[in-house]
Parts: C-alpha cells; structure tokens; sequence
C-alpha cells in the first residue's frame, strides 16, 4: 500500500509535525491541543453542511480531520480527534438528537463500525506518517554524506592542481633551454587556468549537482580572472551573462574556454596600449546559448590567428562544451562567437 505514497508529501506533512516544533510544551499537551483544534473543525463542517443536508453522513464528515490531527499531531492526537468526533456524532447528530440512545437499532452498529473504521485510518495516517519521517530522515543523512564526499573531492582536485603547478615551476626553474622554459610556463599558466575554473564550479544548487547557473559561474570565473591576471584598472573585464544553464562537464569547457580568451587578450591585444576592455556576454536564444569573448586592443598576431597550439586548445574547449567557435580580428579588436546549442 505504502508503494503508492508520494514520499515529498510526506517529508512536507512531517517538517509540519507539531510536536517537533513545539519543543517547548509537552508533547501531550501539544497533541490534545491539536485534537480538540481538528475536532472543533470537524464540528464547523458538520454544521455547515446540515444547513443544506441535516444528518447526512453522521461520521463520514469526520474522517479527513481525523487524519489530519494524525499526521500533524502524531497517533495520540488522532485517537483523540476520533473519540472526540464520534462521541459528537453520536449525542448530536444521529437520532435521538441530544441523547446517547439509538432509535433506530441499526445505528448502534453503524456507529461501532465507523469507530472500527476511524481507528484503522489512525493507525494508518500514523505509520504513513512515522514512514515518511524516516524516509526524510535517510534523505537527509545521504544529503549531508554527500555534500562531505564533494568537499573532500574539491580539497583533493585543488591540491592535486596546486602540486602539479609547483611541480612544473620547479621544471621551469631547473631547465637551461628557453624553448622548454617557454613550454613549461604555458602549461603551467594552463594548469592555473583550469584551477580557476574548477574553484568557480561550486555547488550551489545541490538539488541537482550536475546543473551550473552559468551567470553566476561566468561572474565567479571573472572575479578570480582579475584577480590572478592583476589587471588593477588597466585593463577592464566587464560579464553580461543572461540567466542560463549548462551541465558541468559543459560548464568547466566553457569555462577553460573564456579563461584561455581572457588571458589570451590580456597578453596580445593591448600591446603598447595603456587601457583596454574585455567583455564577456552570454546571450540565451530560443534554441541555445551564444558566447561571446571580445576585446577594443590591436588585433591578434599572425602566429597566435593561424593555427598556434593556443588557437588548438581554444577548439578542443569549444567542442568540449558542444558550440562552435568563430573569430574575427583587426586593428579594432577581436571577438571569439561560441554558439551553444542543447541548454536545458
């Protein structure tokens, strides 16, 4: 029977159990009061529905209220909900009016069958109840060992990038050839990249994990682009981002993506320049996204345009986040179009 509970109802009924928050009265004293309060409810039914329909379903009318002070009052609650609303029923609705005396013999049975029946339903609103307590209970028990497991996987992963960067600065350090020098810092600016954009994946929505709110990534993301890339006024970086949402996987692409374009236009396109403007936008169109990284510098060199290992990891990233990236440059700057398709 349980198989057919809506488990959410229930987490929902039992964060309103009132003898929980009510911690500061006895928890008799809470379950009468809840008792007497369903059955004064039952009572203002009763009279409402006999100026339309005098005596119809003498104890039928009892019966949600009864289950209500149940889940809301625990077993103690509904048992006396029940008594209270029977021995009503009984004295003032069924003949004779005022008395405990049955006129007609078959209301005696009527009257212990519906008490038969009215315990049945607090016994089950009981056990529905205390089910969906433990159900809530376990939830939140898998939530906060969850939410310990991604805590410690962020400590591990930013540790692991932080030895592997200190690992090629000391390869750096120790080399004796420029070109290999060259390597090592790319990769390690690399490396710093993508712990950047790992810090900027937090979980927020921990209802769903694997769902980035991309405004507010993009407008971490850039936060920390200031400050590792110390642009200190020179260089602006502005983030216009509409509301939208990526899966993770996409999201981190994406976010390796803007981080190598942003470096990118911090050291090529405002050479001899004194002040400069990066922008990053992204605008949702009804069949996706766009990304849009531009910059007012000189344009980028011939070397980086045509096929650079930069321009190389700048389409591994885009195909990554499932877009397609396009480019235009001059001497009025440069802009990279990402157009992402598939947003949830």
């Amino acid at each position: 029977m349980f198989g057919y509970i809506n488990t959410d109802s229930l987490a929902r009924i039992n964060r309103l159990d009132l003898v929980d928050l009510t911690p500061r009265f006895p928890p008799l004293i809470v379950q009468i009061i809840v008792a007497v309060t369903f059955t004064g409810v039952a009572i203002a039914a009763r009279e409402i529905i006999d100026n339309w329909a005098h005596g119809a379903g003498p104890f039928a009318v009892n019966v949600p209220f009864i289950l209500l002070a149940t889940l809301f009052g625990r077993f103690r609650a509904g048992f006396l909900a029940l008594l209270l609303t029977t021995v009503y029923s009984w004295y003032y609705v069924l003949p004779v009016t005022g008395s405990f005396s049955f006129e007609d013999p078959g209301d005696q049975a009527r009257t212990l069958v519906n008490a038969a029946i009215g315990l049945i339903i607090v016994c089950l609103g009981d056990a529905a109840r205390t089910t969906g307590r433990w159900l809530l209970l376990e939830k939140e028990q898998h939530i906060a060992e969850r939410d310990m497991l991604l805590a410690e996987v962020d400590h591990r992963v930013k540790n692991n990038l932080a030895i592997l960067s200190s690992l090629l600065a000391l390869q750096q350090r120790k080399s004796e050839n420029a070109e290999v020098i060259a390597a090592l810092g790319r990769a390690a600016g690399r490396v710093h990249s993508l712990s950047k954009a790992y810090e900027s994946l937090r979980y927020d929505n921990l209802d769903n994990i694997a769902i980035v709110d991309m405004r507010d990534f993009l407008n971490r993301l850039c936060g920390s682009l200031r400050e590792a890339l110390t642009l200190d006024g020179r260089i602006e970086l502005i983030v216009a981002a509409e509301p939208c949402q990526l899966s993770r996987d996409r999201a981190g692409a994406v976010g390796l993506l803007v981080n190598e374009l942003v470096t990118n236009a911090v050291k090529h396109a405002f050479v001899d320049r004194d002040k400069g403007t990066i922008k990053v936008e992204l605008r949702v169109l009804s069949d996706g996204a766009v990304l849009e990284v531009s910059d007012d510098g000189v344009g980028l060199p011939d070397i980086i345009r045509d096929g650079a290992q930069g321009t190389q990891f700048l389409s591994a990233f885009a195909q990554m986040a499932k877009g397609e990236l396009d480019s235009e440059s001059g001497e009025y700057g440069t802009r990279y179009i990402c157009r992402l398709g598939e947003t949830p």
